[in-house]
């Protein structure tokens, strides 16, 4: 795809996102790794797939990023992925709380944690929005099957 000459094409500068992303990721992997936070005795429980629900939404943020708007298509395919970002924090948010209520997490720790993740949603939401008005709202890529239940 074309890059827009205006994007910022330095791979050492990050979007505020991207940054607030890494530090959410990051503290959440430190977490996981911590014993005293989460015991090795039930790690299983959780860890595996918090890490993948915390990869999953680095992926969805970097593939929004990359994408530079220069046809509807690009519009579109942007805003899937800055809503997938969006989704898989809210799935995020949710199996981090589960598991701060079932590993009793010190409250501390999942203040911060929470902090963090209404930063990264504050910041996509704003990115979105940012979008919708220098390019339009995106078009409607849905197409609804005779077939499917009303």
């Amino acid at each position: 795809m074309p890059r827009d000459p205006k994007h910022n094409t330095s791979k050492n500068e990050k979007t505020p996102l991207e940054r607030k992303s890494i530090e959410l990721t990051d503290h959440l992997f430190r977490k996981l790794c911590n014993e005293k936070v989460f015991p090795r005795r039930s790690r299983w429980l959780f860890a595996g797939k918090l890490a993948d629900l915390a990869n999953d939404y680095m992926n969805c943020v970097d593939r929004a990023n990359e994408i530079r708007v220069l046809t509807q298509t690009e519009r579109n395919a942007r805003h899937y992925w800055q809503t997938m970002a969006l989704a898989n924090l809210q799935t995020l948010d949710a199996r981090v709380n589960q598991a701060g209520r079932v590993l009793q997490i010190d409250a501390n720790v999942m203040e911060y944690y929470a902090g963090l993740v209404n930063e990264c949603s504050r910041l996509i939401q704003a990115w979105m929005t940012s979008d919708e008005k220098k390019y339009g709202p995106p078009s409607n890529t849905i197409k609804r099957n005779d077939s499917s239940p009303k």
